[in-house]
């Protein structure tokens, strides 16, 4: 039998900063984002932390107020990336097969009869304390729901298993928005119509699950529920390509003029470009995202002239598109930039006589010359000067590299 198993790292911030920080062990603390920069959030809390009642994702002001003399930590980004490529490398020891899910979790294809599988499951839980000290917790089933479903119902460093066999017993019962990607508003919806549990979900006709949801995606939270998700963890070999690379970030103070948005823009292209060459891939699309301060938000796209993985070229396409399509109705508040349509570095195209190939091929030499030394010294050891004139030289993109709409392939 094939078996998928969802490992979710309990904590995952907070462990770490604990390995790092004895003195911080068994304290309440929460890892938190820069109050500074408006992204005070709780990212994770300690054990003790939750029993006071604080929350993931609420402001830190908040909890605080819960409990004033909790330990805020700074969240230590690159350290985290460091783990969690580590984490995904422990569990390649005993599968050949992963599929990321944040830089916490992943699922993994275990194969072998049920004895087996949970053999191996137990090897990794093992490995993954005796090599990283990470404790998490493990649900087993026969699809990625299942699974998913079976770490949020395991204890900490407890495995859970959850198969197609036992879900009227131990699936059906479940509250509907435990389900995978069934998030408060669609709960609501489903309530609305009576379809409280995963249970009243399975049983109702998908049709009429679509029709409630008014999209096609009922079809698939029906599947989900019913344990017929087919959804596969593709074998390393058969991973498909990366189709875009992006990222975008809540800037420290509202954007206010073209300037503003040129020094963002070179902020997050910086991350897209750098990653895109580390990967091989020059975009032939380019896209913008902007909201402002009222939270409305827009889309745009653009062919490029020619295929590029170069930071100025991206910027300068990005204005070309911001000054098109926005006329500082508002602020701005957040911006993302992402290549996308994604071809092989050198690969063939069209040149054009009105460009100058050897310039440009200067502006190439000397972004992989700024690559070398980042990667040598750290990210921050050469700077624009664009950045440097002001806040918003505080955020770091590469902290928030990439969104789910990125694949990445181990």
């Amino acid at each position: 039998m094939n078996a998928v198993g969802h490992i979710d790292a309990n904590y995952f911030y907070g462990q770490i900063e604990a390995l790092y920080r004895p003195d911080i062990r068994g304290k309440a603390f929460i890892v938190g984002g820069d109050q500074e920069s408006r992204k005070g959030i709780v990212l994770t809390k300690s054990p003790l932390a939750k029993k006071m009642g604080v929350k993931t994702g609420t402001s830190v002001q908040e909890a605080l107020g819960i409990y004033p003399k909790l330990i805020v930590i700074p969240a230590n980004y690159p350290l985290y990336l460091h783990f969690s490529q580590r984490m995904r490398e422990v569990v390649l020891e005993y599968t050949d097969t992963i599929k990321p899910f944040g830089s916490d979790e992943l699922w993994a294809q275990i194969y072998g009869d049920r004895t087996e599988v949970m053999a191996t499951i137990a090897k990794i839980r093992q490995a993954l304390w005796r090599q990283l000290c990470l404790t998490v917790s493990i649900g087993v089933g026969d699809n990625l729901p299942y699974a998913k479903l079976g770490s949020d119902l395991a204890s900490d460093d407890g495995v859970c298993e959850l198969w197609n066999e036992d879900k009227e017993r131990l699936v059906y019962p479940l509250p509907v928005g435990n389900l995978l990607y069934v998030g408060p508003a669609t709960v609501a919806k489903l309530r609305q119509h009576g379809i409280i549990t995963i249970g009243d979900l399975a049983n109702t006709p998908p049709e009429v699950v679509c029709q409630i949801l008014k999209n096609k995606g009922g079809t698939y939270l029906w599947q989900m529920a019913c344990g017929q998700d087919g959804t596969k963890v593709a074998h390393l070999g058969d991973v498909d390509d990366v189709k875009s690379i992006g990222n975008s970030n809540t800037m420290p103070r509202d954007l206010v003029n073209d300037d503003d948005v040129r020094m963002a823009f070179y902020m997050l292209a910086e991350s897209v470009a750098e990653r895109m060459r580390e990967a091989g891939f020059e975009a032939t699309t380019l896209q913008i995202s902007v909201r402002d301060n009222e939270l409305l938000s827009f889309e745009r796209q653009m062919k490029l002239p020619r295929p590029t993985n170069l930071t100025v070229e991206m910027v300068t396409a990005a204005m070309e598109l911001f000054k098109q399509h926005y006329h500082w109705q508002k602020p701005i508040r957040s911006l993302g930039l992402r290549g996308s349509n994604l071809i092989p570095e050198g690969s063939v195209y069209q040149l054009s006589i009105l460009d100058d190939e050897e310039e440009r091929h200067k502006t190439v030499l000397l972004e992989r010359c700024i690559d070398r030394i980042r990667g040598r010294f750290g990210h921050d050891s050469i700077k624009r000067a664009t950045l440097l004139c002001e806040r918003l030289k505080s955020v770091n993109a590469n902290n928030d590299i990439g969104d789910e709409k990125t694949f990445y392939s181990y």
